[in-house]
């Protein structure tokens, strides 16, 4: 048998039709038409949070709040600053809910009022401000938080000490901290959807991924991926990660000899699609090739000698040769007889896989018509359809050797870099045969492996 590992990842979500043309010597010229097999091909989304974190606090200005005035704010009569006194700190991670503290240092100015006389004593004090973010992606791949103020807790209080009199200002300060934590939380959503964006890396894998890679270097068969959509399972904390899972859908052409290539870097990718759930399992196409020498070897072990009855007995014939042929999308099975009949008789049948009898079996089995015309003058006996049948149960090409070499051949491909930067890494779950099609030179089957994939990008 003669095998082209010619791996199809067919990743859609409509079935469909494809067309190959196997330009190898050994191997058919005339197009063949597979149905497509859909899935998808995954690729790991994991954002560290303490690297989230360190985006944050790299992202965040020092200075947060400044009030310059005392006569602002319907004359509340204060100047403030507040400063990060520290790092933004998570402090718990559960689904897409992040908690987080903020250390603060305020500086506070109060202009009052003792016995006539105008003073403006200040303080300085710490405070720990508390946020929850809710995660996501939007459609243009950028990480987008929807921050809400939880309160804040005081570390040092707010007192003004003018002589021997102590003002506190705690309900003052703590209304004007109140009144802006929605101002703080906004800063905290614009600092990440300034900081982190998931395009350039998907822009790079969809860019890369349209590069030809070798599948086979001893058939120079070549593998060209066509991604066309991008889709994202919501974002969940797992750990010190928030996890998701980005699914690609594309088309893979497989050619056969050294492909023209002309890189194009897109800028414009589709729009991130949300979805519940992305499946992980897929199925690779593999296609085989038995050639008919091969086929008519497997078919003279099994019928040289057979000897056949017909009427009872009164009629006997005994099968000395036999050739297999194509016949349009048949095999024509040419047998040469001797006994009551002597010459050849054309049969054809119509190749499919028996998943029980693991082989290439015949449907459909009949006489030429050729053959017909023939026998209702030499043999009319012949015409009762016992040789048929005896062949159609008897027939069948073995096809373990497909089904341990398209697993070594989808575990090669499956587990390659396709280029710097991007690996696939896969298993398999299943291997086995599916269509069977009728070529010029040879008999084309497929092997269906199912298996999980993933595209791992350095640095996602």
């Amino acid at each position: 048998m003669k095998f082209f590992p010619l791996i199809y990842l067919i990743f859609t979500v409509k079935a469909g039709f494809c067309q190959v043309e196997i330009s190898n010597s050994n191997a058919p010229s005339m197009p063949l038409v597979f149905e497509k097999k859909p899935s998808i091909v995954s690729i790991p989304l994991e954002i560290s949070i303490e690297d989230l974190q360190n985006k944050i606090n790299t992202g965040m200005p020092n200075l947060i709040f400044e009030d310059n005035s005392f006569d602002d704010n319907n004359q509340d009569e204060l100047k403030a600053k507040v400063w990060r006194n520290g790092n933004l700190v998570f402090t718990s991670a559960i689904n897409d809910i992040i908690t987080y503290e903020v250390p603060l240092k305020v500086w506070a100015q109060k202009r009052i009022s003792i016995l006539g006389i105008s003073q403006s004593p200040a303080t300085v004090f710490e405070i720990k401000l508390k946020f929850s973010s809710k995660f996501g992606i939007t459609p243009d791949y950028s990480i987008q938080t929807i921050t809400n103020g939880l309160g804040f807790d005081w570390i040092t209080k707010p007192v003004l000490k003018t002589g021997y009199v102590e003002i506190p200002l705690g309900p003052i300060i703590g209304k004007l901290i109140t009144n802006n934590l929605a101002s703080f939380a906004s800063q905290i959503d614009q600092t990440i959807k300034d900081n982190y964006s998931l395009k350039p890396y998907v822009l790079d894998a969809w860019n890369t991924s349209q590069k030809p890679f070798l599948a086979s270097e001893e058939y120079n068969t070549w593998v060209k991926l066509e991604p066309v959509d991008v889709y994202i399972t919501p974002l969940k904390a797992s750990g010190k990660s928030l996890k998701s899972t980005i699914g690609i859908k594309l088309f893979v052409e497989t050619l056969v000899g050294t492909p023209l290539y002309s890189p194009k870097q897109i800028q414009n990718i589709p729009s991130l699609k949300s979805i519940p759930t992305i499946s992980e399992v897929f199925e690779i196409q593999l296609f085989n090739q038995i050639s008919y020498s091969e086929a008519t070897r497997i078919s003279k072990s099994m019928f040289l000698g057979e000897k056949f009855e017909f009427k009872n007995g009164k009629y006997k014939i005994e099968i000395t040769d036999i050739e297999i042929k194509a016949d349009g999308d048949y095999l024509s099975l040419i047998t040469t007889t001797k006994g009551s009949f002597k010459g050849q008789i054309f049969l054809k049948g119509f190749p499919v896989y028996d998943p029980e009898k693991k082989m290439i079996v015949l449907t459909q089995t009949e006489l030429d018509i050729k053959t017909k015309n023939i026998l209702h003058k030499a043999g009319a006996w012949l015409l009762e359809g016992t040789l048929e049948k005896k062949i159609e149960n008897e027939f069948g090409l073995p096809v373990s050797e497909i089904i341990e070499f398209g697993k070594q051949s989808v575990l090669s491909t499956i587990n390659s870099e396709i280029s710097k930067g991007i690996k696939m890494k896969g298993e398999i779950f299943s291997v086995v045969p599916d269509q069977v099609k009728v070529s010029e030179n040879g008999i084309i089957a497929t092997v269906i492996a199912k298996a999980k994939v993933e595209l791992l990008v350095k640095g996602l």
